[in-house]
C-alpha cells in the first residue's frame, strides 16, 4: 500500500515537472510574463530536486546519466567560469552573472532532463515550444503588418534574442514529419501544418530583419536535410527528386530573402549606392574584433571574468559605439570571458554533444535517430547564428540549454533501453 501511493505520488511529480518545464519552454521567448516564467522556473527547479532525491534513493524511477563524456567537460566548464570570480575586473558582475547566467541554466538543464522521461513528455514539451512559437510568431507578423509596426525590444527584448529563438525553434519542424514515438506521425494534416508553420518562420525572419538569421537557418535545413538523406537512404531512394526539389526550394528562398535583407541594410545603414558587398566590409564588428582580439591578447588565459558584458564600459568608450559593448561571436566572448581555458572546456562540452548526437544518429533506431538529428540542428544552427554576435545569454541560452537537455534525457534513456 505504502509503495502504491509512493509510486503515486512519483508520477504526481513528473507530471507537475513536465507542465512546469511546458510552461516554462513556451514563455521563455517573450518579456510579457516575467511573473509566469518565474512561478514555472521555482515548480520546475522544486520538482526536479524532489525527484533526483528520489532516484538517488533507490525508490524512485531511474535517471539515466547522461555518461562522463558531457559530464566531464560541462563540470569543467563550469568550475572555471566560477573561479574566474576570484580574477574578474569586475567581480560583482561576474558574481551575479554566474547566478543568472550558469546556475540557473544548469537547473534548467537537470529540469529538462529529467522531464524527457519517456517519448510522451518529449512530445509534450516539443508540443509546447511548437504552439508557443506559433502563437508568438503569427503575434508577431500581425504587427508588423499594422500600422502601429512590431517592436522586438518590447515583446521579445529585441530583434537578435527573437532571430535566434527562430533558428533555435527550426529543427523542431522535424517532428511534425517523422513518424511516433519521437515524431508526431507525419501524416497529411501534420505535413501541412508543418508547411504553415515554416512559412511562418520564414515570414518571422523576414521582419526581423537580421542577415545571419537567414544563414543560421540554411545551415540548421542544409546539414539536417544532408544527414537525413544519408541515415535514411533507402526511403530517400524512393523519391529522390521530390524531396531534393523541397530543398532547393526552400535553400533558394532563404537565399532570395538574405538577399533582400541585405539590400534593406545597406539602405538604412549606409550612404546611397553603397553595395552590400561594402556593407560587410565596412561592418563596424571588425573594428570590435580587432579590439577584442588586443585584449584578449592581454589575458589570453584566464579572461577578464564570466559575463558576457564583463568589459562593456571599456569596449563601448574605446569604439565610441553603445552597440559594441560584447565580442559579438560567442567563441571569442568566451576567450574575453574566460580565457583559453574557459574556450577549450567550452568547444569540448559542444564537441561532446555533437558526438553523442552523432551516435544517436546511427542507431539502428529510428526515433533516437530523429533525436540526434534535431540534437545536431540546434548546435548548427545556434552556433552559425552567433557566429557574429553572442546569445549564449538570457532567455535563448536558456532555451538552447533546455532543448538540448531534452533531447539527451530522452535520447540517454532510449539508448539505456537497448534500442539502439
Amino acid at each position: 500500500m505504502m509503495n502504491r501511493h509512493f509510486n503515486r505520488a512519483i508520477d504526481l511529480c513528473h507530471g507537475v515537472l513536465l507542465a512546469a518545464a511546458g510552461a516554462y519552454l513556451a514563455l521563455q521567448p517573450t518579456t510579457i510574463a516575467t511573473y509566469g516564467r518565474s512561478v514555472t522556473f521555482g515548480l520546475a527547479t522544486l520538482f526536479t530536486l524532489i525527484l533526483v532525491a528520489a532516484a538517488l534513493s533507490g525508490r524512485g524511477e531511474r535517471i539515466p546519466s547522461p555518461g562522463w563524456a558531457v559530464l566531464a567537460p560541462l563540470g569543467a566548464w563550469c568550475v572555471w567560469n566560477a573561479s574566474s570570480f576570484w580574477w574578474s575586473v569586475h567581480p560583482a558582475y561576474t558574481a551575479g552573472e554566474l547566478r543568472r547566467e550558469m546556475a540557473w541554466g544548469l537547473m534548467m538543464m537537470a529540469a529538462f532532463y529529467v522531464a524527457a522521461r519517456n517519448d510522451f513528455a518529449w512530445r509534450m514539451l516539443i508540443a509546447a515550444a511548437l504552439g508557443s512559437f506559433a502563437l508568438l510568431a503569427a503575434f508577431a507578423v500581425g504587427l508588423a503588418l499594422a500600422p502601429a509596426g512590431w517592436d522586438a525590444a518590447r515583446w521579445h527584448a529585441g530583434i537578435g534574442p527573437f532571430s535566434t529563438y527562430l533558428v533555435l525553434v527550426a529543427p523542431l519542424l522535424l517532428t511534425l514529419l517523422a513518424p511516433a514515438p519521437a515524431g508526431f506521425g507525419g501524416n497529411r494534416y501534420l505535413v501541412v501544418f508543418g508547411i504553415l508553420l515554416l512559412a511562418l518562420l520564414l515570414a518571422a525572419a523576414r521582419i526581423a530583419d537580421n542577415r545571419m538569421v537567414w544563414l543560421a537557418l540554411a545551415a540548421v535545413f542544409g546539414v539536417t536535410s544532408a544527414l537525413a538523406a544519408l541515415r535514411w537512404r533507402a526511403a530517400l531512394s524512393r523519391a529522390p527528386l521530390r524531396w531534393l526539389a523541397l530543398l532547393v526550394a526552400l535553400l533558394a528562398v532563404i537565399g532570395l530573402l538574405f538577399a533582400q535583407t541585405a539590400r534593406e541594410k545597406a539602405k538604412a545603414h549606409f550612404p546611397p549606392q553603397t553595395s552590400v558587398a561594402q556593407t560587410f566590409a565596412g561592418d563596424p564588428r571588425l573594428q570590435l574584433w580587432e579590439e577584442t582580439l588586443e585584449r584578449i591578447h592581454a589575458r589570453p588565459w584566464t579572461g577578464y571574468g564570466f559575463g558576457k558584458s564583463i568589459l562593456a564600459q571599456e569596449l563601448k568608450s574605446d569604439l565610441h559605439d553603445p552597440m559594441l559593448s560584447h565580442a559579438h561571436n560567442v567563441f571569442m566572448s568566451q576567450w574575453l570571458q574566460t580565457g583559453a581555458v574557459g574556450l577549450g572546456a567550452f568547444v569540448a562540452l559542444l564537441g561532446a554533444l555533437l558526438w553523442r548526437y552523432a551516435r544517436f544518429l546511427r542507431s539502428r533506431d529510428d526515433s533516437l535517430a530523429l533525436l540526434g538529428l534535431i540534437g545536431i540542428g540546434l548546435l548548427v544552427g545556434f552556433l552559425v547564428k552567433n557566429l557574429t554576435d553572442d546569445f549564449l545569454f538570457r532567455s535563448n541560452g536558456k532555451e538552447f540549454w533546455a532543448l538540448n537537455a531534452a533531447v539527451l534525457g530522452l535520447g540517454m534513456r532510449r539508448l539505456r533501453s537497448g534500442v539502439a
